[in-house]
């Protein structure tokens, strides 16, 4: 190759990456000023979706609303915007995966929005927030507090935790990573890099939220559909199966989970925050449904794990979280043991419909209740007020 030949190839070289830098440079402008994609993680940090409506229609679906209205207000929360009077307000924020969000259901239908009409009648002052985002685990939900809720304060945060923890394994360390910043490791693989980079730029948050959404890790998560009990498909699994399988469970994740809880209970008191865990229910179970009689343990949640095995890996959990509450003194509500396993509260497995969400307001009402009474007598309700 001649020098002329090299100086052409060099300079035509430098053209097409300076013109690729120009071009890269336009797109991060234009997402810095307007980014339409409204996904709720850049790179290592969450960002939330503010001042956001969706409309969301089950035309198909026999359990919950034809449509549902769902808005996100200021915070990227559902539910009302901050009061004026912040200081003489009970305030709380919910905290969780899908069960928490309820996605599916409308604004004024959600666990959150009903626990919060219940307390109206005890504390005219309450201001409840549901801050959930589905699919995140107690690691997304250590992100949230520290990004998010400490800087806003409530008296209360309530945690629903467990059954986005059964699916974090050792490979994939995504909730892990988001709040470990850039480091020398984030060049050990293109996905570490390419999450650290997206913390600067938009251009690189897009890139990598679209790969997470077309090319998305496999968990035990079931999707969010309306479940035909009686027609789901099962799966059988031997007892040398499971015992395999749970004793590689319990090596993994019950202690990792334990000290995830510890440190959303040390966030929170360090910022005068009381603190309220509960367990997750679930139609997952070893029993029949009273409603249709279908088998429950048997169904289907993926190749080679069914409903039964996985209640047992969230019973589990579950179990973490109560011995965590009793050994730190905090407030619990144990939702997997009072919510009965009925499909007349699920629209899956998992998710609750509108009877469930009702449900499952009352049951927190009711435990949650002597203790704000205890810790927040300040904020009740008078003699005098109607």
């Amino acid at each position: 190759m001649s020098k002329t030949i090299f100086r052409n190839f060099i300079r035509n070289l430098l053209l097409v990456a300076l013109s690729l830098a120009f071009a890269l440079g336009l797109v991060e402008i234009a997402l810095r000023i307007h980014n339409p994609f409204g996904f709720s993680i850049k790179g290592y940090k969450i960002v939330l979706p503010i001042n956001k409506n969706e409309v969301i229609h089950h035309e198909s679906w026999s359990k919950l609303d034809k449509t549902v209205h769902l808005h996100r207000n200021s915070l990227g929360f559902r539910g009302d915007e901050p009061p004026k009077d912040w200081d003489r307000s009970l305030s709380i924020v919910a905290v969780g995966g899908s069960t928490t969000i309820c996605f599916e259901l409308a604004d004024n239908k959600t666990w959150v929005h009903v626990l919060g009409e219940k307390l109206k009648n005890d504390f005219p002052g309450v201001w409840i927030n549901n801050a959930g985002l589905a699919g995140h685990s107690t690691f997304g939900h250590i992100i949230l507090m520290e990004n998010f809720i400490v800087k806003l304060r409530p008296k209360v945060v309530i945690f629903l935790v467990g059954v986005n923890d059964t699916a974090v394994d050792r490979e994939n360390r995504v909730d892990e990573s988001l709040y470990q910043g850039l480091k020398w490791d984030s060049f050990r693989s293109l996905e570490r890099l390419s999450t650290a980079l997206a913390d600067h730029s938009e251009v690189a948050a897009a890139v990598l939220n679209l790969k997470r959404h077309f090319f998305p890790k496999i968990t035990w998560a079931p999707p969010t559909r309306e479940l035909d009990l009686k027609n789901a498909p099962t799966q059988e699994m031997s007892p040398a199966t499971k015992a395999a399988m749970m004793e590689d469970f319990l090596e993994k994740y019950p202690r990792t989970f334990e000290n995830r809880l510890k440190r959303l209970i040390r966030i929170s008191r360090d910022h005068q925050i009381l603190p309220v865990l509960m367990t997750q229910p679930a139609l997952y179970g070893n029993c029949e449904d009273d409603v249709t009689g279908a088998d429950l343990s048997k169904i289907k949640i993926r190749e080679g794990i069914n409903s039964g095995f996985y209640w047992d890996m969230l019973d589990v959990l579950n179990g973490v979280t109560r011995k965590v509450a009793k050994e730190e003194q905090v407030a619990l509500v144990d939702l997997a043991r009072e919510i009965p396993k009925s499909s007349k509260y699920y629209y899956d497995l998992v998710h609750y419909d509108n009877v469930g969400a009702e449900k499952v307001a009352s049951v927190i009402y009711r435990n949650l209740l002597p203790r704000l009474v205890r810790e927040f007598p300040q904020d009740l309700r008078t003699a005098g007020e109607k």
